[in-house]
């Protein structure tokens, strides 16, 4: 919810100038909530084209912009992937109220693309002031949503591809595509590595809508679907891509009265907490190369329907409780095509949820304590005042912050709020390798929110964003550092939950032998939702804890994740993006894991060799990509694969925990 005690340069209010949107439900607001959209997309496309004006106007033929790892000439054309600085983007903001529209509320900008014709749809965030308070609302019998092609009723995605729709929400808000508009689907998402909906309702108002929430284009990734109910559609919630690539991952989704609650295609899938009620089918998975992880759901619905149904495809499934449909049953493990699931090996982890911190009237401003917020000046000292101004609450206002020594977060502070701003790593913090910019110190029993990060190129060097020097549980919550690993801790036995993060530590794309990790957890127990660590060395290290993944993406010829010194690694779906023959995907050294996922490859060259390493008392197992079932993608796009499971022999502390 937005607070009205919070700075107004952080939102655009759809009901104020220039929008003029009515919240009462009587005018249509369609074109007003257009125009917001257009207006942040804007704000992109306008620093975008700066970025190209200095790529253009750069002296030599060959080499990077000053002020990032991929925007570039090459021999003397002009690469321009994305904005070098990118601009603040407010969030649309939709009071409390009615929002009737009459048509799709999207950008409609036709030149909205970069220099290899991808989309620049990023930083779009929609927020309301919570479900059924704040309602977009289609009206009954729009013309526009009377015929059988799928038609939107909210969209963040005018185009069919790109990779660098970055950070895209939609929060706290409910969309109703009213009665009589069987074309309409409620939302129409899309992300890139990082982006979140979350405390959304979508409701048909006669049941004979198309979808509630769509998943549709091609290439999507990073994406987390969080607390969403569903109900009155042909189908609830529907994933699929053309190009049977990349991942998303959904938990706490509630489904009631569809014909069909869940229907995954082609993609990887993770799917936790499915609450699907009063359907006539529950979850269908039909997808050549598809693969759906579904864990921890109850799933009802009228008798005669199938509750879970593979036609093509892979389906993992565990702890399912299943009333009506084909039978009441509960479901211990499942694998579809059916197979015998393996004995003696590690079990599956327990799982936590998210904790959730009220927000709290003790609050301050860094800006109020002298931070000025315009990435030339060095904001540490002012940061840090804030931060030890006894406030429970940290936060930033718009602006770009140059931080040029590491910050200490006391245990009085239960929340650092960015607001989606961006960092500058100053020179000195840049080259202190082994440093944290953010050291979490102190115990408490409140945890540590760190949310809403988006820190750009310039927040790169040898130091990492987060050092967690104590046992403080710590959620790290919609954060994205585009070049810059994100987390170690130097003091062990915390808990620690990530909800949609994503960081790159490598850079430079095809970079090597620089040995950084993007995620290092050492004695930790972890649960992370959706995580998108690219180009690190390996992406993650899990040494001697328990870390839990649903749904992830890495990006790079590394392994995905190592685990040592006893360790137990669970990954639920996701997928392996641009892998290669160096190393091997999953890496267990005297530890154990539990792995479901997929590949992916644009070119021959992405062909993973070795899927699993795992070294047990100076034993060797290797599982080589080839021995797992093939995704049957195009051959220019290699060999990729699925793993339907792979769970390695259990260690003599598993077997005597049981």
């Amino acid at each position: 919810m937005i607070s009205s005690k919070l700075p107004v340069a952080w939102v655009w209010d759809v009901t104020q100038a220039p929008f003029f949107a009515d919240p009462t439900g009587e005018t249509d607001s369609t074109a007003a909530l257009v125009l917001a959209m257009n207006e942040v997309t804007a704000l992109t496309m306008g620093a975008f084209g700066k970025t190209i004006a200095e790529i253009a106007a750069l002296p030599f033929q060959s080499g990077y912009h000053p002020d990032g790892f991929e925007n570039r000439k090459e021999n003397g054309r002009i690469v321009g992937i994305f904005p070098a600085q990118l601009p603040y983007v407010p969030t649309i903001y939709l009071p409390s109220g009615i929002y009737k529209v009459s048509d799709t509320v999207l950008y409609t900008q036709l030149n909205l693309t970069n220099s290899g014709n991808s989309e620049l749809n990023m930083q779009i965030r929609l927020r309301g002031d919570g479900l059924d308070k704040t309602v977009i609302r289609l009206a009954d019998n729009a013309p526009a949503f009377q015929g059988e092609k799928p038609k939107p009723v909210v969209s963040v995605m005018r185009g069919e591809r790109t990779n660098v729709a970055m950070s895209n929400y939609v929060e706290d808000l409910t969309i109703d595509v009213g009665s009589g508009n069987p074309a309409a689907v409620g939302l129409d998402y899309y992300a890139n590595n990082s982006g979140c909906v979350r405390n959304v309702a979508i409701r048909s108002g006669d049941g004979g809508a198309c979808y509630g929430l769509m998943l549709g284009h091609q290439n999507y990734s990073g994406i987390l679907l969080k607390h969403i109910e569903i109900e009155g559609f042909s189908t609830g919630l529907h994933i699929e891509s053309g190009t049977a690539t990349m991942f998303m991952t959904g938990e706490d989704i509630e489904i009631r009265n569809c014909q069909l609650g869940v229907f995954t295609g082609r993609p990887s899938a993770s799917l936790r907490n499915i609450r699907v009620s009063d359907c006539q089918s529950g979850v269908v998975t039909d997808g050549a190369g598809g693969l759906l992880a579904l864990v921890d759901s109850e799933l009802e619905g009228a008798r005669g329907g199938k509750a879970i149904e593979l036609v093509e495809g892979f389906i993992y499934a565990s702890s399912i409780k299943v009333s009506g449909f084909d039978g009441d049953r509960e479901i211990g493990e499942l694998l579809l095509p059916e197979q015998p699931m393996p004995k003696g090996v590690m079990p599956r982890l327990p799982v936590e949820e998210t904790p959730v911190v009220l927000p709290s009237d003790s609050r301050c401003l860094v800006n109020d304590f002298g931070a000025k917020g315009d990435g030339l000046t060095d904001d540490a000292a002012a940061i840090q005042a804030a931060l030890d101004s006894g406030s429970e609450e940290v936060h930033f206002e718009p602006g770009k912050y140059l931080i040029d020594s590491p910050l200490t977060i006391p245990a009085g502070v239960n929340r650092l709020a960015f607001h989606f701003v961006d960092l500058v790593a100053g020179p000195t913090l840049r080259r202190q390798r082994d440093q944290g910019a953010f050291i979490v110190q102190g115990d408490s029993a409140t945890p540590l929110v760190f949310e809403d990060l988006f820190a750009w190129e310039q927040w790169s060097g040898e130091h990492y964003t987060i050092d967690h020097a104590s046992k403080r549980t710590l959620v790290v919550s919609d954060v994205h550092t585009q070049t810059l690993a994100l987390y170690r801790n130097s003091v062990s036995g915390g808990n620690v939950f990530m909800d949609n993060v994503a960081c790159t530590a490598g850079v430079i794309p095809g970079s090597k032998a620089h040995d950084r990790v993007c995620l290092q957890f050492t004695g930790q127990q972890v649960w992370a939702r959706q995580v998108n660590p690219e180009r690190g060395e390996p992406m993650m290290l899990n040494d001697g804890g328990d870390l839990w993944i649903l749904g992830y993406k890495t990006e790079d010829d590394a392994t995905a994740v190592h685990t040592i010194n006893g360790g137990r690694t669970e990954v639920l779906g996701g997928v392996l993006n641009c892998g290669g023959h160096r190393f091997p995907s999953f890496l267990s050294e005297n530890s154990s894991m539990r792995i479901t996922t997929t590949s992916n490859g644009w070119s021959t060259h992405n062909s993973i060799r070795t899927a699993i390493r795992n070294v047990r008392e100076g034993k060797e197992m290797i599982a080589f990509a080839c021995e797992f079932p093939n995704r049957g993608l195009e051959d220019s796009r290699g060999s990729q694969f699925i793993i339907p499971l792979y769970a390695s022999p259990a260690l003599e502390v598993e077997e005597s925990s049981k």
